[in-house]
């Protein structure tokens, strides 16, 4: 639901009547209770308990050109809170963008979710699989461009999602962290979506540089080593979901490519899901993630959640995750695959193999 409020638009004339402009606010608000069986800092025999407080506040804005187009802007962040929380984070640290759009399209510049971070987002991941899903991998570490342009298009059941990102420079040539996607999805059947999406991010070369710091115990320079940047990391990925009465089943496929800066490593991301709605309140989810390297790490998380509509805007849910590993690293512990480090639920592999996630709580959009 949105609430409408009236800003005032500036006006070129001096003696021109004032215009006004539309601004929606919307957002969510979520609150979850925690449990791990372990801890991710060494301390394996130790549980872990925790709160994730998380509010999200977007800002829409809107004005109607005379031709009938419109200049769409946003501002949009996540102050949330908590120890699994994202931490304060500053005004439009999620999106912030200005652009045009008509009837079926845009075209958007500024701070922008990555396509494909959203594709896999909604509805793919809805059976609890969290992090491992939605923030593994390369699109785990660049969930948004900083300097994008990016254009929307929906033709008839197709929708078209192309991406240009400069990078953290103004006008980039060179490797200098450009970063590019194009992606769609289209609707068939009786319910049914097909999703795919190519993702690249060229290296970012930096110059060498040198600074004052205590090494040791002793004042002495240290001096980071330049960066060629050479090279591409690129992310793919696919999906589809189809409905068969109360049971809908998901597939995606994500493959992840480091290949910046002479790496040469690959992991490969299987989810599948199936979600059984017992009525309009009340649904089981379950999913399953498989992933694998090609260094022959691997990593296998199960998870179920069972959520309930308390309100039209309001929905419960209580989660199961269990995630386990299966490279021994030769000296009594794991290796985690290519990409992951906090995604794996935590787990401390040194010394851990598997782990376990326990959680409730509520999310509420408005």
């Amino acid at each position: 639901m949105f609430k409408r409020v009236l800003v005032a638009a500036a006006v070129a004339g001096a003696f021109a009547a004032p215009a006004f402009a539309e601004v929606k606010i919307s957002g969510a608000a979520e609150l979850d209770v925690i449990f791990r069986t372990h801890n991710g800092d060494g301390e394996g025999g130790r549980n872990r308990f925790g709160f994730e407080d998380d509010l999200t506040i977007n800002f829409d804005g809107e004005d109607k050109w005379d031709n009938g187009l419109k200049t769409i802007w946003r501002v949009s962040q996540k102050p949330g809170g908590g120890a699994y929380g994202p931490g304060v984070k500053g005004w439009g640290s999620r999106e912030a963008y200005i652009g045009i759009a008509g009837d079926s399209w845009s075209v958007k510049t500024g701070r922008i979710f990555t396509d494909q971070y959203l594709r896999h987002d909604w509805p793919y991941l809805t059976d609890g699989s969290g992090n491992l899903g939605e923030d593994f991998g390369i699109v785990g570490d660049k969930v948004w461009w900083t300097n994008a342009v990016q254009f929307n298009g929906n033709f008839g059941p197709v929708n078209v999602v192309a991406t240009f990102d400069a990078g953290d420079n103004a006008i980039a040539s060179g490797n200098n962290g450009q970063g590019y996607e194009i992606g769609g999805g289209v609707d068939f059947g009786a319910g049914g979506h097909f999703d795919i999406s190519f993702l690249g991010l060229k290296g970012q070369k930096t110059a060498a540089s040198s600074k004052v710091d205590i090494v040791g115990g002793v004042p002495g320079i240290v001096t980071t080593p330049a960066v060629v940047g050479d090279g591409t990391n690129t992310s793919f990925f696919t999906g589809i979901r189809y409905p068969f009465g109360p049971v809908t089943v998901f597939f995606d496929y994500t493959r992840n490519h480091w290949g910046q800066n002479s790496a040469d490593k690959t992991t490969n991301v299987f989810h599948g899901k199936v979600n059984y709605a017992f009525n309009d309140k009340l649904s089981l989810h379950t999913g399953l993630t498989y992933v694998k390297d090609n260094d022959d790490a691997k990593a296998t998380q199960f998870n179920v959640a069972l959520h309930y509509g308390v309100s039209k805007n309001t929905e419960a849910y209580a989660r199961v995750r269990h995630i386990q590993f299966s490279k021994d690293n030769g000296a009594g512990g794991y290796v985690k695959p290519t990409g992951m480090s906090w995604q794996g639920l935590g787990v401390d592999t040194a010394s851990q193999k598997s782990g376990q996630e326990f959680l409730i709580g509520t999310w509420t959009g408005f």
